[in-house]
């Protein structure tokens, strides 16, 4: 991972990854460095925070208190009630995704299959406390597969264009295929430009078909079964580089390419 951007008076950091799904080559989103306090932490916090003043608190009466708020806080969701956290924002019950149905039908059975969900509002104080706040550090996220060059082997030739049941190359980095679910595939490209999401949809190199698997260089045969259209290629492994694996996988995409008989 590189990092880009660092001012050390502020510890909030952005790693910026590249957005697969864009036309756009230059189009990306951040996601915020979640470090997790624990329970035990914000306790201990509390009675740092009063270790100067007579409160009475202690570590068992803040953890007896904050089990008991957990419990009741638990009983009125269950119940089907929004709850306040504290006045930090409002836990509340959602239904995911949409539905269709008759208007004039009222019966449960309806919603048959859709989930449940928690959603959370913040309030206003902790969107002002937000909105004071400044990045310190942005990280580029250097961990997925990176397919650099394409090449045509029945021609020899770096292409776009590509043979159904001929052999291709993928040149790059991070590309060695490690770890369950890790794979190449072929993604159908939609008529607006963008490739289907649908991963059901996609086309899966099989594992005798793969023939070479380094970590700069990946060969395999096109199916001869797939249709002829446009594709994208998605490289999907752990391998992060020497004797490093993910946690779960990573996925790389490349530009598009189209395939012909």
């Amino acid at each position: 991972m590189a990092t880009v951007y660092t001012d050390h008076d502020n510890k909030i950091n952005v790693v910026i990854h590249q957005n697969q799904f864009s036309e756009n080559e230059n189009s990306y989103y951040g996601r915020v460095t979640r470090n997790t306090v624990t329970l035990e932490q914000l306790i201990k916090g509390i009675l740092d925070d009063n270790q100067n003043t007579n409160t009475g608190l202690n570590a068992y009466i803040l953890n007896f208190a904050m089990d008991r708020m957990k419990s009741r806080i638990l009983a009125e969701i269950k119940a089907g009630n929004a709850v306040s956290l504290l006045d930090l924002g409002t836990l509340y019950l959602g239904l995911k995704g949409s539905f269709t149905m008759d208007a004039e039908n009222t019966d449960v059975t309806a919603l048959k299959g859709k989930e449940l969900t928690v959603g959370f509002t913040p309030s206003e104080d902790v969107q002002n406390t937000v909105s004071k706040l400044k990045v310190g550090s942005i990280s580029q996220c250097l961990k997925a597969p990176a397919v650099n060059n394409i090449v045509n082997l029945s021609t020899k030739q770096e292409s776009k264009l590509l043979n159904i049941g001929k052999a291709v190359e993928l040149k790059g980095s991070r590309l060695k295929l490690t770890g369950e679910n890790s794979g190449i595939w072929l993604i159908p490209v939609k008529s607006d430009g963008t490739m289907n999401t649908d991963e059901t949809k996609w086309v899966q190199i099989t594992e005798e078909n793969i023939f070479k698997n380094y970590p700069k260089s990946l060969i395999f045969q096109i199916p001869p079964t797939v249709t002829t259209g446009k594709y994208q290629i998605a490289v999907r492994t752990t391998y992060c580089g020497g004797n490093t694996e993910l946690k779960t996988p990573a996925t790389g995409y490349s530009p598009t390419v189209e395939l012909t008989e």
